[in-house]
């Protein structure tokens, strides 16, 4: 027959094995502190609750010998006031500066006469790399030279034409001042005037001669000697040479103004074919000591098109050997100034908040080649767009690398700072202790007495945790071997 056991007799093993556990956890707290010589510690002593004890805290008092606060490593310390920064860790990756990044393309088509560095070479700022011989650089070298000839003509028939302007223009003015014919040979010796001398001196002695001769015959008039036919004639002479003077003279001075005019306009233009030259020249990569010294005698040297560093760098990559043929559309070499580097890092939808006011402030960053240093980076670019497939935004910052211990293609661990860091009553990780869920310390009452309090905790660091209830600055906590005086708490609970 089969019987069914009562609760009472049901309930019978279960309270015996209830009182072997609580027998079994005192025996191994009491090995615990008393210790292989067999002394047993002072017992612990459960105080009554005071009126001033806090109802949010544990009423009962622990005695712990203060022999014991050495073997258990138990320290005090106060509750104090602290920065809290909750700083968060990315992933990050280290590349090139691309504000410092250059691919070399050459701007003209032609052979690799020479190439002068080598992967990993350290260049400076227009230190010559290769060399490219070029049929277009060589046409416009030797266009340059033939424009420059043509303007050292030009200018020095203009200094000529010029001179003529001037001089012809001076002796004019004279002419009109009706000045002697000797003064104005006087003035004007050895002036150059080309055909304008002896066009305008004609002109001139040819009007002065019939007026001359007209003032000679109108005396003689009164006097019945010459006849009125004569004194017309030699009057309408002297009136012809005059108006072909006067003629003349405007002509010529608007031929020598037009002169001037003109040389000057043929020098300031072939000055611009010559500047337009040298500019097409630079574009191409010469510099101003290669334009300056072209010898149209030089020959195929004139074909050279140096390719030199755009800035101080290093050569990362060489696509170029001797005699290859290239083009614009050709990478030869790559310049990368490595004394500043990128870090990039990804920032994920919910970090978002973690950016504001980021731009322009520093982050810390580890690498595991250099351990135990902290690098810094300062931020640029906070990104714009989320990714579609990784939904994260990009995150970039410039950190200085003048030593090169930063290698591009590096992983890193990024930190971001805590930009609503804030100073608040804080106490260290191992100083919180927990039981049936409830987070506590243990407060130091002077003496060999402790009391557990609960608290409310808040942010935490990798060393801190803010304490937002239960404490106020200045209480005596355990901040170490707290552990200790749990053990005792919770003997303390199962003797009850």
């Amino acid at each position: 027959m089969t019987h069914t056991a009562t609760g009472t007799s049901a309930g019978r093993p279960a309270r015996w094995l209830v009182t072997l556990v609580v027998i079994a956890a005192t025996a191994a707290v009491g090995w615990f502190f008393w210790g292989p010589a067999g002394t047993p510690p002072q017992p612990a002593v459960v105080a009554e609750p005071s009126a001033a004890t806090d109802t949010e805290t544990d009423p009962a008092l622990i005695i712990f010998p203060e022999d014991l606060w050495k073997p258990t490593s138990l320290m005090v310390a106060p509750a104090t006031p602290a920065l809290i920064e909750q700083a968060t860790t990315l992933t990050g990756v280290i590349g090139l500066n691309e504000d410092r990044l250059a691919h070399v393309y050459p701007l003209v088509d032609g052979r690799v006469d020479s190439v002068h560095v080598s992967l990993g070479d350290t260049v400076t700022k227009g230190q010559q790399m290769a060399v490219i011989q070029s049929r277009q650089v060589g046409d416009a070298m030797l266009r340059l030279a033939q424009d420059r000839l043509q303007l050292s003509f030009t200018k020095r028939k203009d200094e000529w034409t010029q001179a003529i302007s001037k001089n012809t223009l001076t002796m004019i003015e004279l002419l009109r001042a009706r000045a002697p014919v000797e003064e104005i040979e006087k003035q004007l010796q050895n002036q150059p005037l080309g055909e304008y001398r002896d066009k305008l001196m004609t002109a001139y002695i040819d009007q002065a001669t019939a007026r001359k001769n007209l003032d000679r015959l109108e005396p003689l008039q009164s006097e019945g000697i010459v006849a009125s036919r004569h004194i017309y004639e030699a009057e309408a002479s002297w009136k012809s040479n005059r108006a072909t003077l006067q003629s003349l003279l405007e002509q010529l001075e608007q031929e020598a103004r037009q002169a001037a005019v003109m040389s000057t306009q043929q020098v300031a233009e072939l000055e611009t074919r010559v500047a337009v030259d040298e500019a097409a020249l630079k574009i191409l990569g010469l510099d101003g000591d290669a334009i300056a010294e072209i010898d149209p005698r030089a020959g195929a040297a004139l074909a050279r098109c140096p390719i030199v560093a755009p800035f101080d760098g290093t050569v990362i990559s060489k696509d170029v050997v001797l005699l290859e043929h290239v083009g614009p559309t050709n990478q030869i070499l790559s310049i990368a100034d490595l004394s500043s580097v990128w870090l990039s890092a990804d920032v994920y939808e919910e970090q978002l908040p973690l950016l504001e006011d980021l731009q322009g402030k520093p982050v810390r960053f580890r690498s595991g080649s250099w351990p135990g240093e902290v690098f810094e980076a300062t931020v640029f670019y906070t990104g714009d767009l989320v990714d579609d497939e990784s939904r994260t935004l990009h995150l970039r910052a410039v950190a200085k690398n003048e030593d090169g211990r930063l290698k591009p293609g590096m992983f890193v661990t990024v930190e971001l700072p805590d930009t609503h860091a804030a100073t608040v009553l804080q106490v260290p990780l191992a100083a919180v202790l927990e039981h049936d869920g409830v987070p506590f310390v243990f407060q130091h009452l002077g003496g060999e007495r402790f009391q557990r309090r609960n608290v409310e905790l808040g942010r935490r660091t990798a060393e801190a945790v803010e304490i937002r209830n239960g404490l106020t600055a200045g209480d005596q906590i355990v901040v170490s071997g707290g552990f200790a005086l749990k053990s005792r708490m919770l003997s303390a609970l199962l003797e009850e």
